[in-house]
């Protein structure tokens, strides 16, 4: 089923897209944010007749109240995507958040801002008022519905939320919840033609603690500083150890402290304090790895359930920790945990924002190569299209600029680059129509079944990478430093996408996969983001790289299961370092002093250019397919693509010669040399022929 998955290309539309909590209008009937179903399921029958067989999109829970169940929008939206469509399969994303008056019933268990109120009656004061967020993000426009539906309710300055993720009530009332609705929907006419469930909840459904998109931060509530306690009290074993451990004194259970936004927040003052080195550093350090361990538990809680009743794949939103500068408080850091857990099969999340334009190199949120060696990666493709305009799109504003359309070439070149993104990477996906209406065009339509045709015929051959570059990084690194974006984005995902524009093909991985995976094809391996490492870690991992060109980025392995130690990088690298005094960016800058090991590189600069990158590689021995300026490659063994961001006549040098065709332009090859002529935006999808 994981591979079926896998090679199979998905369809999401925004039908039955309702609000979250639930809420009805004047009428009584549960608000949808598009009352014509109709129109939405046009466009799943659309993708049937260009052979996308699998299909998702949100379901209703049908959880409207405290012990209140309504599945009239559920049972409408299940009748519709099936409507003339009896042969598809359905993955159903069910959100689990809960409704408005379970929290009026169960204060204690609500998700509280910094600076909120602190007893059960204060807390039920603020229930169902301008001041709860019911979203998880400030939003003046309220909900983006992108549909008929206009939210009058502005969601700003919430001292509230919804559940505590770490609630108890939530999860067995939750679970309630999902047994109801899975029941009904394997017991009814289409059960049969559930492929999996797709588990959603926090903010936008995507397991988001809430605030974290707005930089808000929680969980002031009362049972969640309970949960601290008991989590603090079962790792350090007295108030006596907790208080030595974070440099406190005077802690009660009774009022169990939460770390300030202080703590978390980015400081450029000094290299340990953004570390965390200091003792309410400790503090800020364990309360983010009890948030990931309670996310995970509420997942695992879920796909158990999920698998007892049906035994089917089961998947949720999670790991993104390479695009969110604050991932250690949006709890998404257990990922180890979760690949190894029974409950959960595949992992998604949306398609990275960041330089995602048409010419642009694209990325991801995750390490989706890592997760795939276990589980699935399903990424979740809400790209743009041409026929999106700011005009349809009121409630994003004028500096909304994520995509700035250049017509059909641009959403061509888009939709391919992600393609080639995913098969190179092995990964699923799915096309998400978040606009409504973003893929109806006839042309548009005519694209994706040449990529769906191409697809199919491409996972027919096994999947091997071709990459002699690797990008190392740890997702447990962010425990160990302040929210910020130029540690996280200048060493890590600005590097990544710098790195797939010099030319050479590229693998990333997580640290731990290194000794699960054949590093010999390496000729360069880049520690991008490894500020933790297990205290044997690199003297384990190192002698399997004498052969390959070493690459640090920033201090790697000041932190260990030992604690911290900056005479770490000397160990590791050879090259001592210093603080340097630059405020430019919020992150403390250090620089490399002395001489290295050999073969070892240190870089302390973010924000590195790929021509830079790309004279290490060439150093290194590595294979440059072109060394064309803002040009992105992906590829594997099966296939070599290009994408350029300005007109350019480049070089493609294949490492031998090769029988192959442009599926894009129609254009047959049989040299090594191949000769571009690149206009704007432009794309090509070069298929080798074995």
């Amino acid at each position: 089923m994981k591979e079926f998955l896998r090679n199979n290309p998905v369809f999401w539309s925004r039908l039955g897209f309702a609000y979250d909590p639930p809420m009805r209008d004047e009428n009584g009937d549960l608000i949808v944010f598009n009352s014509s179903l109709e129109k939405y399921g046009n466009y799943h029958r659309s993708f049937s007749k260009i052979g996308v067989n699998l299909h998702t999109c949100i379901l209703p829970s049908g959880w409207v109240g405290v012990n209140e169940y309504d599945y009239s929008l559920t049972d409408k939206v299940m009748d519709e995507v099936f409507r003339d469509n009896e042969d598809i399969y359905f993955i159903p994303r069910i959100k689990l958040n809960v409704p408005i008056d379970w929290c009026y019933e169960n204060p204690e268990d609500v998700f509280v801002y910094y600076g909120g109120p602190e007893t059960a009656d204060e807390i039920r004061n603020v229930v169902g008022t301008l001041q709860h967020d019911y979203i998880g993000y400030d939003s003046p426009h309220g909900y983006y519905a992108s549909g008929e539906f206009e939210d009058t309710r502005p969601n700003v300055g919430g001292v509230i939320a919804r559940q505590s993720f770490s609630s108890k009530k939530w999860l067995e009332d939750a679970r309630e919840a999902l047994t109801r609705v899975i029941n009904r929907l394997e017991n009814g006419k289409y059960g049969k033609r559930i492929l999996g469930y797709h588990i959603a909840y926090g903010t936008s459904g995507e397991t988001v603690v809430w605030g974290r998109v707005s930089n808000k931060y929680g969980d002031w509530g009362i049972n969640n500083k309970k949960a601290f306690f008991e989590w603090s009290m079962a790792k350090y074993g007295s108030l006596a150890e907790i208080e030595k451990a974070w440099g406190m004194s005077g802690i009660s259970p009774d009022n169990f402290p939460i770390p300030s936004p202080e703590l978390r927040q980015p400081t450029n003052n000094s290299f340990e304090e953004f570390v965390r080195a200091s003792k309410d550093g400790a503090f800020a350090i364990d309360y983010d790895m009890f948030m990931s361990q309670t996310n995970a538990n509420a997942l695992e809680f879920f796909g158990k359930t999920v698998k007892e009743l049906t035994g089917k794949p089961v998947g949720a939103f999670y790991g993104y920790y390479l695009h969110v500068d604050n991932a250690a408080y949006t709890g998404h850091l257990a990922l180890e945990r979760l690949l190894n857990s029974p409950y959960v099969d595949f992992f998604s999340a949306p398609k990275s924002y960041y330089r995602c334009k048409a010419g642009e190199p694209g990325g991801e949120l995750s390490a989706t190569q890592s997760i795939n060696l276990k589980k699935l990666w399903l990424e979740e493709l809400d790209n743009r299209t041409h026929l999106d305009t700011l005009a349809n799109r009121p409630n994003y504003g004028e500096n909304d600029t994520e995509w700035e359309s250049g017509g059909m070439r641009d959403t061509k070149t888009v939709f391919w680059r992600e393609y080639a993104k995913n098969l190179s990477h092995n990964s699923g996906f799915w096309w998400m129509d978040l606009g409504g209406g973003w893929f109806d065009d006839d042309e548009i339509l005519k694209e994706f079944k040449k990529i769906a045709d191409v697809n199919k015929e491409l996972r027919k051959k096994p999947h091997e990478s071709a990459s002699d570059v690797l990008i190392v990084t740890d997702e447990r690194s962010a425990y160990y430093m302040r929210a910020n974006r130029d540690m996280r984005c200048g060493f890590a995902e600005d590097f990544i996408a710098e790195a797939r524009m010099t030319g050479a093909l590229v693998d990333t991985y997580r640290a731990r996969d290194l000794f699960d995976i054949d590093l010999t094809k390496y000729k360069l391996v880049v520690f991008a983001y490894n500020t933790y490492a297990d205290s044997d870690y690199f003297e384990k991992i190192l002698p399997k790289l004498t052969h390959a060109t070493v690459m640090f980025n920033y201090a790697p392995g000041v932190w260990s299961e030992k604690g911290f130690d900056i005479n770490r990088v000397k160990e590791i690298t050879g090259f001592d370092i210093e603080e340097i005094n630059d405020k430019n960016y919020d992150v403390p800058l250090i620089r490399s002093v002395g001489q290295g090991k050999a073969n070892y590189i240190l870089n302390t600069t973010p924000y590195m250019k790929h021509s830079d990158i790309r004279e290490i590689m060439k150093k290194a021995g590595c294979h440059i397919y072109t060394e064309a300026e803002g040009v992105t490659v992906y590829g594997d063994d099966r296939f070599i693509s290009v994408f350029n961001s300005s007109p350019v006549n480049l070089t493609l040098s294949l490492k031998q010669n090769a029988l192959c065709k442009d599926l894009v332009t129609g254009t047959e090859y049989s040299d090594c040399k191949i000769e571009l002529n690149c206009d704007t935006n432009e794309a090509h999808f070069i298929v080798y022929d074995k």
